[in-house]
């Protein structure tokens, strides 16, 4: 893949999921990552419990390796004044610093915009925020699962009344993290034309704004919500939804345009009777039901696999229903390069891809997700500090 921010240095300091998930994805694009971490703890994340979550599964942790790839990791005391005096060496030279650090962490360890732009004025400053950057609430901390799913809206739309539906693991944090990756890009790009750098703020609640922005924008307009997902009607359209095949499996058929696709369809599935027995969009509409009903009984005549050998030669718009296992066999995932190999030590592992690619091709793991505090000694003699002075702070605690 074409490594578009190739010399570009970014300087992460953030734990979590929702900011270091952009720290991974301008690694796919080719920027120099380096994560600060706390010499001692870490980022939390690493700290989640995976075994008994997953059968089968090893120590390893998951999101780890999915948002730490590309990065070396610093181990450095920031509350500590050389601690401090290091991670401005580290600014100096950088071109974009992510942080998702609370404004009091910030003022208090003296590395607000205000603070980094005395030592970096063309220094690209990114901010995650749980409910924005102004407000009430603006200095409070926030997850995915608050920020992102409760307040946003999206857990209310996707819930039957009284029963709670929790979101995935970082499901809010990823999307999050490429809306923040695509405003470093923009910064970038205007820092170019400006010579100076700018600050950007993204927070997990306008990020569900965004995702939900058409039940929000309906509400507004008509002062009625759209339906849950426990509340949808039968669709009018029997080319629209989820049909369960003969082993078990399902697909989903998505013709948005009925008049379009209804002969072709008909014809496909091996269905030309009900061209004749509803023949008009007033007959289909009026037997919308019954419609349903036949397809449902002939889609269950037929494996999916069969189903999909037959509807791959059509023009018909449909996917199969997959679960995350059959994503890996999927010929498009394959073909496209959506699942990488990380070279990891104790063996490789896949990781999804970031889904922009650039020159045609995916991008590559160039480094796998590494310890806390992995690379603190290469870093800092880059930076030219001795021998001597590494194993002083170490001994001080104040760095890994």
């Amino acid at each position: 893949m074409a490594t578009v921010l190739d010399g570009v240095r970014v300087l992460e300091v953030a734990d979590w999921g929702f900011v270091p998930s952009a720290g991974a994805a301008l690694g796919d694009w080719g920027a120099e990552v380096i994560k600060v971490e706390h010499p001692r703890v870490g980022d939390p994340i690493r700290g989640l419990i995976t075994g008994g979550l997953i059968p089968g599964a090893s120590g390893r942790n998951f999101i780890v390796e999915q948002i730490g790839r590309h990065k070396r990791s610093v181990g450095i005391d920031l509350a500590n004044d050389t601690g401090r005096d290091l991670l401005c060496r580290l600014v100096a030279r950088a071109d974009v610093f992510l942080t998702n650090f609370l404004p009091d962490a910030r003022e208090r360890l003296r590395i607000t915009f205000d603070d980094l732009r005395q030592i970096n004025p063309r220094l690209v400053y990114a901010k995650g925020h749980g409910q924005g950057a102004r407000g009430p609430d603006a200095r409070r901390g926030g997850y995915d699962g608050v920020s992102f799913w409760a307040r946003g809206g999206v857990a209310d739309r996707l819930s039957a009344p009284g029963q709670y539906v929790a979101q995935r693991p970082a499901f809010g944090d990823f999307i999050g993290g490429m809306c923040l990756a695509g405003g470093v890009a923009a910064a970038l790009f205007r820092r170019e034309r400006s010579g100076e750098g700018i600050e950007i703020d993204v927070s997990l609640l306008g990020t569900a704004m965004w995702v939900m922005s058409p039940d929000i924008t309906a509400a507004l307009m008509y002062g009625n919500m759209l339906p849950t997902a426990g509340e949808m009607p039968v669709i009018p359209n029997p080319l629209v939804g989820n049909y369960r095949c003969g082993d078990g499996k399902s697909l989903v058929l998505m013709m948005l345009q009925s008049e379009r696709f209804w002969p072709h369809f008909a014809e496909t599935v091996g269905r030309r009777d009900l061209l004749e027995r509803f023949p008009t969009p007033e007959a289909r509409q009026a037997h919308r039901q019954e419609m349903r009903e036949e397809l449902e009984r002939h889609f269950a005549t037929r494996p999916r696999a069969e189903w999909a050998e037959i509807l791959r030669a059509s023009e018909c718009i449909w996917g199969p229903l997959q679960n995350p296992m059959e994503l890996a066999d999927d010929p498009q995932v394959q073909a496209n390069g959506y699942l990488l190999e990380s070279p990891a030590p104790e063996g490789p592992v896949r990781v999804c891809a970031n889904p922009v690619q650039f020159g045609g091709t995916p991008p590559i793991v160039r480094r796998p997700a590494q310890d806390a505090g992995a690379q603190t000694e290469e870093v800092l003699l880059e930076l030219g500090c001795t021998w001597d002075d590494i194993g002083r702070w170490k001994e001080a605690g104040i760095i890994s």
